[in-house]
């Protein structure tokens, strides 16, 4: 993430979260090769790129390996300054932090900082402009060539600073005068090449290369870097030892290690963990449904007395002579409509979001991540992707959005193509509805089975892209520090859900917005009768989306419902799956209270029933209208999802790859929803 802090006008790069310069990851890989300015980086110097300060966040309760990983980046050759943080935490188990002893040892700026309060930011700005003045290098540590991260240009800053120092006598403080790394890239490219040629052994013969022992060079390499590892913990102890905090043997265990003894329970932690889960299933597809409903009829609501946007439009455009015109169906029925769906999901991820963030601040994401790791390790990912897995069968979009929190990008993009067959609380209403009319008895069975379809289509995506994408990311078990328990920011968690939740709209809201407009343009242009634009009176059979729904009858013939009703209906679903069941109701021209009825999941579905056993039964055979639905619901459960989700994801993991995703998921849910059929009709 980049930024600009506006209180220092610098640019800021928040880096993905490491412990270790040696990357074992793609994320902790994007951390050295940012620091190092490698080619293509936003720090690449040869593109305008650099670094002027690198801030290491130092915690508290784990000080050993905090320095360590400072150690490493002062190896970089880059100037430095340190943050403290969780020193309440240290302090109340008994292993305070003295700042301004590290500050002393270390020769850099060190501080301590309750970023939760958002304390000290003034005295946090002020240190942070006199390190990018003075260019801060720790003490005791040099540029190391063979070190990951390591920069030439830094280094040589640095060799440059330091000799600056000697010069100086001690009059002034190091570095004062040193000029921006960017504009010493020339200077410093030069000297790197000198020391470079001064270090390289002779030149040597290809044939001689050719003869040298690999494995020989291999150990030594191993060597070096185990010698530089023993030279970098001693270190360690000896900063340790001269700021005093040497760590203290706990006598009983923290708050953290009692919550953990439930927490982490093999038979008290999976339940707790299971009823996290189902809160946050039913936050995003049953508790917020009334508070989405209301802000989409904030914009599309056209009943009489409904406050929305659509009436105010309806009555400005009346009192101006344009009512009852194609411009006001086109502003409410296309404009006013995309931005209802829009607003819809506004409330539902802020939920989301919220409640993510919480997880997160109080610690407990990490836990979540450590009971789930086991099984989510046998389909080639980690314990970290269960809670947007299990999130995705209430909604897909802050199931999608719950994936950002991943730190494994190979990860991310696996999580974010299979999200989709998690079976979203939209499809229900589309299952209720088909399993009432095809399977009256049989109903609760139908739910069941669409749903273990649902997780077995999960288990086998991530099986199958386990070959391609993350079959080297599993080697090892998953390996976390636990974060100490802690009250979560309220603050914090609101400015967060505020910001991913302006992220979406203003990313997928477009997207939505534009194709919403799209599909009333198709229902709005006639293409036989005399009908004119935008005809009220105007059958759906008749206009484009009628057409273009009837062209794609002859390509769901052998999945049994090549009948435009369904196909139509599948066209809505691709913008949002709960038009799904009005768009059938509306495309038999019956009337609203039948929609409603139909979405409601009630029993009084009046003409529907025949008219749909009709339907199927012209399209599949008498006999196979039941195996017909059954295979329409397949292709509902695996088909593209919602125009939401579509947009979420091409914001993640690009458009090219979305594309492919939508284009392999359409051709998956086709072979599945015709093998359904095909293999159904032999036994019926």
């Amino acid at each position: 993430m980049a930024g600009t802090w506006r209180a220092t006008g610098v640019q800021l790069l928040d880096l993905p979260g490491t412990y270790s310069l040696i990357a074992r990851s793609p994320d902790e890989q994007v951390v050295v090769d940012t620091i190092a300015g490698a080619p293509g980086t936003l720090t690449d110097p040869f593109r305008g790129g650099g670094i002027d300060l690198v801030l290491v966040i130092l915690d508290a309760t784990s000080v050993e390996r905090s320095l360590y990983l400072l150690a490493q980046v002062a190896e970089t050759g880059r100037p430095v300054a340190v943050v403290i943080t969780m020193a309440d935490v240290a302090a109340a188990n008994g292993n305070p932090v003295d700042a301004g002893a590290l500050e002393h040892v270390l020769g850099v700026p060190v501080m301590a900082m309750d970023a939760r309060k958002n304390r000290n930011i003034e005295e946090f700005t002020q240190m942070v402009r006199h390190a990018l003045r003075t260019r801060p290098r720790v003490k005791g540590l040099r540029p190391r060539p063979s070190a990951p991260g390591y920069s030439e240009i830094a280094a040589a800053a640095a060799m440059a600073q330091e000799a600056s120092a000697k010069t100086q006598d001690g009059m002034g403080a190091p570095g004062t005068n040193c000029e921006d790394e960017r504009d010493l890239l020339a200077q410093t490219t030069i000297c790197a090449c000198g020391r470079a040629e001064t270090e390289q052994p002779p030149a040597i013969d290809s044939t001689q290369v050719a003869h040298q022992n690999a494995a020989e060079m291999h150990a030594a390499a191993e060597d070096a870097d185990a010698h530089g590892a023993i030279h970098l913990f001693a270190w360690v102890d000896q900063v340790l030892a001269g700021a005093g905090a040497e760590r203290a043997a706990l006598e009983k265990p923290s708050y953290s290690d009692k919550v953990d003894r439930i927490l982490l329970n093999p038979l008290l932690g999976l339940p707790v963990f299971f009823a996290i889960m189902w809160v946050l299933f039913q936050l995003a597809g049953s508790w917020v449904s009334p508070i989405q409903d209301f802000f989409e009829h904030l914009f599309s609501g056209t009943d009489k007395g409904d406050v929305s946007l659509a009436n105010a439009l309806i009555w400005i455009l009346g009192k101006i002579g344009l009512g009852d015109t194609w411009f006001q169906q086109f502003l409410v029925g296309g404009l006013a409509t995309g931005l209802g769906v829009v607003a819809s999901f506004v409330p539902l991820m802020c939920a989301i979001f919220l409640a993510i963030s919480i997880l997160e601040d109080s610690g407990y994401m990490a836990r979540a991540a450590f009971l789930g790791d086991r099984l989510m390790r046998k389909i080639g990912l980690d314990g970290r992707v269960v809670l947007p897995l299990i999130m995705g069968f209430g909604c897909n979009l802050p199931s999608l959005a719950a994936c950002r929190t991943l730190p494994s990008a190979r990860q991310r993009l696996v999580t974010t193509l299979i999200i989709p067959y998690t079976s979203c609380a939209a499809r229900l209403t589309v299952y209720l509805m088909l399993a009432k009319i095809f399977f009256p008895h049989y109903t609760g069975t139908v739910l069941w089975a669409m749903y273990m379809t649902s997780i077995i289509m999960v288990v086998l995506g991530a099986w199958v892209l386990k070959r391609f994408v993350t079959k080297d990311e599993t080697a090892a078990p998953l390996m976390l520090v636990l974060p100490t328990y802690q009250m979560p920011r309220v603050v914090v968690s609101v400015k967060n859900m505020a910001m991913r939740t302006w992220a979406f709209v203003k990313g997928a809201g477009k997207i939505i917005v534009t194709m919403t407009v799209v599909v009333w343009l198709m229902s709005a242009i006639p293409l036989q009768g005399a009908h004119h634009f935008a005809d009220a009176d105007m059958p759906m059979e008749d206009t484009l989306y009628g057409a273009t729904a009837m062209a794609l009858e002859p390509a769901f013939k052998p999945a049994g419902f090549g009948d435009w009703h369904l196909t139509g209906a599948l066209m809505t679903g691709f913008v949002a799956k709960e038009t799904l069941v009005s768009s059938i109701v509306v495309s038999y021209n019956l009337d609203a209270s039948a929609a409603g009825d139909a979405e409601d999941k009630g029993n009084n579905l009046g003409q529907l029933p025949k008219l749909m056993h009709e339907s199927l039964g012209k399209s599949a055979g008498v006999g196979h209208e039941a195996l017909a639905a059954l295979a329409f619901m397949v292709f509902v459960l695996t088909y593209t999802p919602c125009l939401a989700t579509v947009a979420e994801q091409a914001r993640q993991i690009g458009r090219k790859t979305t594309t492919v995703a939508v284009l392999a998921q359409l051709a998956i849910a086709w072979i599945l929803a015709v093998a359904v059929f095909q293999v159904g009709a032999l036994f019926t």
